[in-house]
């Protein structure tokens, strides 16, 4: 009979080799840098993102922004309508619904110009963090999964 693992070396394993607990305590270590130097904008890196796909794209869907950035839908729309009560963000229709368009506000596109120095203060932080190694790896990791640019 096979023996089945007690709940501590189960618990353990995933401890010390899971590579999603890492990659998600990483990810939370970084998005408090980025998070932090945003904060003063009301802005989380988050939103910061979203921002930059739909500048990126000028005008798109939000189905569109949620394939690129992969989010959930909800999430997106949740971010999408603070950002629009902020400014930062408009729709056509106004109201939403399935062929809503969203593109960025002159104020939106005001305020990525306005963020890029802390950003930047964070990202060298970030790259502090991981080394040159760590961002290496990012990148070949990004690169063999196709996330090279968040181009659609």
């Amino acid at each position: 009979m096979e023996r089945r693992p007690s709940r501590c070396e189960t618990a353990d394993r995933l401890a010390r080799e899971c590579i999603a607990v890492r990659v998600r305590l990483i990810n939370r270590v970084i998005t408090a840098l980025y998070d932090e130097a945003l904060r003063p904008f009301g802005l989380r890196i988050s939103q910061a993102n979203i921002l930059a796909a739909v500048a990126y794209l000028d005008e798109s869907r939000p189905a569109e922004v949620s394939r690129i950035l992969r989010i959930e839908k909800s999430t997106l729309s949740r971010d999408v309508e603070l950002m629009k009560q902020k400014g930062w963000l408009e729709s056509d229709p106004p109201t939403g619904g399935r062929n809503q368009m969203i593109r960025l506000t002159p104020q939106g596109k005001k305020l990525l110009g306005t963020i890029q120095p802390s950003w930047e203060k964070a990202q060298a932080e970030a790259r502090l963090l991981i080394g040159e190694d760590g961002e290496a790896a990012l990148r070949q990791v990004a690169s063999r999964l196709g996330f090279d640019h968040p181009a659609p």
